[in-house]
């Protein structure tokens, strides 16, 4: 027992318990992907991290738990209330999935290297990011020299906002690589605005097939009718953000109280 601000306080054997550092992708497993390097903790881990508290297993009163937090976030006398609040608008910030649709995997994403989604290659133009704003291809490291962009067959007129998106991060991968060639592959009832330096065609993408050698990746698809294949150095899948079921939930909850 020790004593600390004119208190006693018990000297637990497991406190203070050295923080638990957080599991991380292995560097040679990450050098040529895009995956999460912080790989998060197990339940276990984050149930020992959630016990370095300081606790006494067992309130008293005491008030030793006072006397030795600094922040003071400890309040006695708080009690659990019921608060009211007025606000003119409700902002639900979505959870979307980014990634292809199921049913879409003969494309290659998530199974071959240089088939990313448009997302990731928005990391890549980061300049803070982890390719210092550099087109890398995750197969080999190179920059690219012709890339394909399929926009999902979902895509509409409607969804004008995610294809200016799109275009916008194309716009941007073309600015920061020397030579870049860009194909946009979209559906035919979608509507793309002027694409400077953007080859548009209008077609359905059907396959893409992976030279195991060189990484780079055959597409086949149809346009007006007559089947074609091109090569390409890295794909690019730009499917639209789909919103989580229980924010779709919340959501319409929210519109049955307005």
């Amino acid at each position: 027992m020790i004593e600390k601000d004119l208190r006693y306080i018990i000297d637990f054997d497991d406190f203070p318990a050295k923080r638990r550092p957080m599991p991380e992708l292995e560097v040679d497993k990450r050098i040529d992907n895009l995956d999460e390097v912080e790989l998060g903790m197990t339940q276990e881990d984050a149930q020992r991290e959630a016990q370095r508290c300081l606790s006494c297993r067992r309130c008293l009163g005491c008030a030793l738990c006072l006397a030795v937090c600094e922040p003071k976030a400890i309040v006695f006398e708080q009690e659990d209330e019921s608060l009211e609040l007025t606000v003119d608008d409700i902002i639900i910030s979505d959870e979307a999935v980014k990634f292809i649709p199921e049913g879409r995997k003969e494309l290659g994403f998530e199974k071959l290297k240089n088939v990313v989604c448009v997302s990731q290659l928005e990391t890549m133009l980061d300049d803070k990011g982890p390719f210092n704003g550099l087109v890398l291809r995750p197969f080999d490291g190179e920059i690219p020299g012709k890339i394909a962009i399929v926009i999902d067959s979902a895509v509409n007129g409607d969804d004008g906002n995610f294809i200016s998106y799109t275009l916008q991060v194309a716009s941007d991968a073309m600015k920061k690589t020397d030579g870049l060639s860009v194909s946009l592959f979209a559906p035919e009832k979608a509507e793309i605005d002027s694409t400077e330096g953007i080859t548009v065609k209008k077609a359905d993408v059907e396959e893409v097939k992976e030279n195991e050698e060189t990484g780079n990746l055959m597409v086949s698809f149809v346009e007006n009718g007559s089947k074609s294949e091109e090569e390409y150095n890295l794909v690019v899948l730009a499917n639209k953000p789909e919103v989580l079921p229980e924010i779709k939930e919340l959501q319409e909850k929210l519109q049955q109280l307005a």
